[in-house]
């Protein structure tokens, strides 16, 4: 017999209203909540076996072996039944002499058998006696309109009562008859009391409200049921349109059936189920003080980019912008099978499998880096973080000097950076003596670059290694020249063990400076700084970030030269499932060919390309595949929603650390698009029996084979 669970979780029906205004008294009136209601569940087997009783006698023989009276019992009610994949759910309120409690249910589910596989129960104790009302229905919906709706001056009169509730008329201001249930209400000591449930709707605002009035008259608690959430952002980034003031989903939608927001807001702090978005300029993964407080549910500060990002209202527009894209993506890849059960992050998975606990974390222009992004993805339960970065604007803060010459440079992201003074030295071409000798992949000379700023070529091995080979040298800095002639960017790394300072300069530039050797140099910050770029604001860099805690709740241990660059690869797809764009991060980059190589479209790479010296480098392969597999898809009788929900479920199908053949083969056993597949995967070298792994000294040893199968000829 497997153990039965029994989880306790708050389910506070009018959220962050419940109990708030009451009686004079310290015995306040109460939405109740049972304090806190116990959900059963059972691993693997049912709670209790229906043995042929109905399920309102299998419950309640369920609840009464888990302390509930028969008074509590008899009072239940079947409200709401209906049935869901081979589940039926059955909601129960709870009824008093025919009075609703307010806030007391009890939710119970059954298999195909009849068997009690999950219960929730939120009962109240039946009292004694009851407390009655000493207001009648119209002064309960007079209070409840002077409470929410100050604005409004109708008093509608009385049309009729039915039952418990009474119905008046639809006035001007409402968009339908106002009414009145009378309800039994929650005390703080457990007592109960008469009382009532207003509702008005109204015409102008659209403004849906259920007020709980007490028996005195005094509202005790007040739900808006109108989405009215709003936030003004930059949907792609500010080079695809200027900010646009969009509408959260409200409750009851399948992605987030309580809305995006929860708990208490702030312009700098906003909070929900699925992400926790807040600024952290100091980098101790905490929100910052400072921000104002938000009842409404708007987020609407406009950005201006002509001001630095740090601007009060720029953070907060990069607050509530990280906010709205982090729900978007999770709301997006909920429809494709990225739920609960799944690994999603969510602090409460309602029930629907999983662990909750694990919404985002995410911290905006973290004080930690810049140029960069990152997004840390422990096992489910426990919150991810994501760390977004300020970017260095066109041409860069830092500059090299060479004979009166000054050629922008930024500053890599790893090791110490530089002042207005700067470092100044002779400079020197550094030579490992391995071909290409240029890029300091090997070991240098001990001694070789005593006292000098190196001048080492991009290419082949990671940045901070050619940095640390350098200083082991005798360099006193590093400039590091591109191999393309792209945009500079900062590279990341270690900064373990640095203490001399690595700048990037323009193939270009690099040139230049090497014409003018033998010469001496000079390595700085720019004396006026233009703005940094705020990557909360690119769409691009937040899906990528996302998209590393996708392929590590699906497939898993993503580490390694193969599995880790299929990583960079897989979050630059989730980006271009999202946005539907070829260039990664155009804006934060500063380069229409965004943060890689080239655009994805005219990727000019093969599977044999991935060599284990750089993930980014390498995945960018992955990142052409899916791509062109995106576009065989919409040009092949299928559609890229389809692609996109055929590469999610693939992870499930896909071994842990996989190569790129694993994630086709994943892809294949979800889809039925078996040659569009094929054809993207071939076209870049993984086609039928191609292999890669990851032999000595972690390099990626791959055989390429460009054939599909015979049936896809």
């Amino acid at each position: 017999m497997r153990k039965l669970i029994a989880v306790v979780a708050a389910l506070f029906l009018l959220g962050s209203m419940a109990g708030t205004v009451g009686a004079a008294s310290g015995d306040k009136a109460v939405v109740f909540d049972g304090a806190r209601a116990h959900v059963y569940a059972r691993s693997g087997e049912p709670l209790l076996r229906a043995n042929g009783a109905s399920a309102i006698a299998v419950a309640k023989q369920f609840l009464a072996r888990h302390g509930r009276d028969t008074a509590t019992l008899a009072s239940l009610k079947a409200e709401s039944k209906f049935k869901s994949r081979g589940i039926t759910h059955i909601t129960y309120g709870q009824f008093i002499g025919g009075l609703r409690i307010y806030g007391a249910y009890a939710k119970v589910a059954v298999n195909a058998r009849g068997n009690l596989i999950h219960v929730i129960d939120n009962l109240a104790k039946v009292p004694s006696s009851v407390a009655g009302a000493k207001i009648g229905a119209g002064k309960a919906l007079y209070a409840a309109i002077a409470k929410n709706l100050p604005n409004v001056a109708d008093r509608p009169g009385q049309l009729r009562t039915s039952g418990a509730t009474t119905y008046f008329k639809k006035t001007i201001s409402f968009r339908e008859s106002p009414k009145a249930e009378r309800v039994l209400v929650a005390r703080a000591s457990g007592a109960l009391e008469q009382g009532f449930a207003v509702t008005t709707w109204t015409k102008k605002g659209n403004k849906l409200h259920v007020t709980l009035v007490d028996r005195g008259g005094r509202v005790a608690a007040t739900e808006l049921r109108t989405a009215k959430d709003s936030y003004n952002v930059y949907t792609n980034s500010p080079l695809a349109g200027t900010q646009t003031v969009v509408q959260g989903p409200g409750d009851g939608n399948l992605e987030s059936p309580e809305g995006w927001l929860e708990g208490a807001q702030t312009t700098k702090n906003i909070q929900g189920n699925n992400v926790h978005a807040y600024l952290d300029r100091d980098a101790n993964n905490k929100p910052d003080a400072g921000g104002t407080n938000v009842t409404s549910g708007d987020f609407l500060a406009d950005s201006d980019l002509t001001d630095p990002p740090t601007t009060d209202e720029n953070q907060q527009v990069a607050v509530q912008n990280l906010f709205y894209l982090n729900n978007v993506l999770h709301d997006e890849l909920y429809s494709h099978g990225f739920t609960e059960a799944a690994g999603n992050f969510q602090e409460d998975n309602f029930g629907k499998g999983g662990k909750g606990s694990d919404s985002v974390n995410a911290e905006a222009q973290d004080g930690s880096g810049t140029d960069n992004a990152n997004f840390a993805t422990p096992p489910d339960g426990s919150n991810p973080r994501m760390q977004m970065f300020l970017w260095t604007p066109p041409g860069g803060q830092q500059e090299v000097v060479v004979g009166g010459t000054a050629y922008d440079a930024v500053s890599m992201g790893y090791g110490p950076g530089l002042s207005t003074t700067g470092v100044t030295a002779p400079l020197l071409n550094a030579d490992d003596g391995v071909a290409p000798t240029g890029d300091a992949c090997e070991s240098l000379p001990k001694g070789s670059l005593d006292g000098a700023i190196a001048l080492v070529d991009r290419g082949t091995c990671n940045f901070d290694l050619k940095s640390k080979n350098a200083q082991a040298a005798g360099a006193v800095g590093v400039i590091i020249i591109n191999n393309q002639a792209t945009a500079i960017f900062a590279g990341d790394g270690s900064s373990g063990g640095l203490k001399v300072p690595t700048v990037m300069v323009s193939q270009a530039d690099g040139a230049a400076i090497r014409a003018a050797l033998p010469a001496s140099g000079t390595m700085r910050t720019k004396a006026v700084l233009p703005p940094m770029l705020d990557a909360d604001l690119d769409s691009d860099v937040v899906y990528h970030e996302y998209g590393h805690g996708l392929t590590w709740r699906l497939i898993n241990h993503m580490d390694g030269p193969m599995a880790g660059a299929i990583g960079e690869g897989g979050g630059d797809t989730l980006a271009m499932f999202m946005n539907q764009d070829p260039a990664i991060g155009e804006w934060s980059a500063s380069s229409p060919d965004g943060i890689r190589s080239d655009s994805y479209d005219t990727l000019d790479k093969t599977y044999s390309d991935m060599t284990g010296a750089e993930v980014h480098a390498d995945g960018e392969v992955y990142g052409a595949i899916m791509w062109r597999l995106m576009m065989n898809y919409a040009t092949g009788g299928s559609s890229i929603e389809a692609a996109f929900d055929d590469w999610v479920q693939g992870m499930m199908f896909t071994p842990t650390r996989p190569s790129v053949e694993d994630m086709r083969d994943g892809m294949l056993m979800a889809s039925n698009h078996d040659c569009l597949i094929w054809e993207a995967f071939a076209h870049f070298g993984v086609g039928v029996g191609a292999s890669g792994i990851v032999g000595p000294q972690r390099a990626i040893v791959v055989t390429e084979s460009f054939d599909v199968p015979p049936s896809c000829d």
